[in-house]
């Protein structure tokens, strides 16, 4: 039997053809690689770079980093770079030698848009800072010993709001201790203590403790189709926060995180785009939306029972408050160790969300720094010190605010960028 002729396969309309001519008509990128290390920091995670690989002219970051990262990313995934498509592991911490007197390092934040957009340099990040110590030492940009174990303090100076902290850990043989027995809530595992001291936090981008020169401010807009006044705090210290009242927007604090970005993010939003007018911090609110790192805002309430999405049960007594806060338009996955030192400092400001929801004996052990401020985040809970006062003049000063926290260097090398 003679076999039949197979047919021709036509390709499929969608099936990719090279075109030769039409390739060599197009403008190409190149690959390009730059030094850089990959850590886990706190409940963040990021690329850490030495600023002298970067140039000069930050105007050439953007390329850099956002193609690094995989952004802009429609599908939010930063699958074709090293973010990991939420707010949390989109960040990058740059670290060189400081030239002020007070600091051994600068550090610059950079808040990197999944979406698209330009990067944020807007404000500072506490739990990135907690890597930039340890980078440091292992840079060699600050020594350590080499002779035995011994406590290390790297002084630096944040370059987005001009503040110091102090970056306080142990270091073996000069690197960087980072395996130990304390435990983060959004952290797998366990490790070595550093202990961050944010130095005079007050009025981080403001200038000002209370950027509205009031411990509370009422704004009015829509909720559920129903124009609605809310009252609100404002407190600059480390970062910039807007705190707002669990009750007030109807909730029991039980909920999921997402139960509450579900039900509650366009009214955050429309609150937070508002108040940053009023904090200075935005020339109108259409501007405020499109920068979305500063002012952040956060959800306050009465200690109260939930389960983690983990499925941890915490109960009431293990805090002295509650709180949900924002992230880049979306529930942050715990807290932001900004947060936690503009939390602590709040406690301390007579009359404000914060200060009315912990009781006197509460916000007074916090304004002496004796036992710590425990809060209740999402993942579980944090505590953190603050040494704050307030004079016979009712001026509040807010000398520190201290928080712990664990990091590790997961990989070195170089990433790779286009251009």
């Amino acid at each position: 039997m003679t076999a039949l002729p197979t047919p021709p396969r036509s390709a499929s309309p969608s099936s990719p053809r090279i075109d030769a001519a039409k390739l060599e008509s197009q403008p190409r990128l190149s690959r390009h690689r730059i030094r850089s290390v990959v850590m886990r920091a706190g409940t963040s995670k990021g690329l850490f770079f030495r600023q002298e690989d970067l140039p000069e002219d930050r105007a050439e970051w953007h390329q850099i980093i956002t193609t690094a990262m995989g952004s802009p990313d429609s599908y939010l995934k930063q699958l074709n770079g090293m973010g990991g498509g939420v707010s949390t592991q989109s960040k990058v911490a740059v670290v060189g030698r400081s030239s002020d007197p007070r600091a051994d390092v600068d550090y610059t934040f950079i808040q990197v848009p999944i979406d698209g957009g330009a990067l944020d340099f807007s404000g500072n990040c506490g739990n990135m800072a907690s890597g930039v110590g340890p980078f440091a030492v292992d840079e060699g940009m600050v020594s350590a010993k080499f002779d035995g174990l011994e406590e290390v303090t790297v002084r630096i100076l944040n370059t987005n709001t001009s503040k110091i902290i102090h970056s306080t850990f142990l270091a073996e043989h000069g690197y960087p201790v980072e395996f130990g027995e304390l435990k983060l809530d959004g952290v797998s595992g366990s490790g070595s203590p550093i202990r961050l001291d944010f130095v005079d936090p007050s009025g981080s981008m403001t200038g000002k403790l209370l950027p509205t020169g009031s411990p509370t401010d009422t704004i009015v807009v829509p909720f559920r189709g129903v124009p609605t006044t809310f009252t609100v705090s404002c407190v600059d210290a480390a970062n910039p926060f807007i705190f707002v009242s669990r009750e007030a927007l109807g909730l029991t604090g039980d909920e999921l995180p997402a139960v509450i970005q579900e039900s509650m993010t366009e009214v955050l939003m429309a609150i937070r785009a508002e108040v940053a007018v009023k904090m200075g911090l935005a020339t109108s609110p259409a501007a405020a939306r499109l920068v979305m790192g500063t002012p952040k805002i956060a959800i306050v309430g009465p200690p109260c029972a939930y389960t983690t999405p983990a499925g941890r049960n915490v109960s009431s007594d293990e805090m002295d408050i509650w709180v949900r806060p924002f992230s880049m338009g979306k529930p942050h996955p715990a807290l932001q160790m900004t947060g936690a030192v503009c939390l602590a400092a709040a406690c301390a400001v007579p009359g404000s969300l914060v200060n009315v929801i912990a009781t006197k004996s509460q916000a007074a052990r916090v304004a002496a720094k004796a036992p710590p401020l425990l809060i209740g985040h999402a993942s579980g809970t944090m505590a953190t010190d603050s040494q704050a006062s307030v004079g016979e003049d009712g001026t509040i000063e807010v000398k520190s605010g201290s928080v712990y926290r664990t990091a590790r260097r997961l990989m070195e090398g170089s990433v790779l960028y286009s251009k």
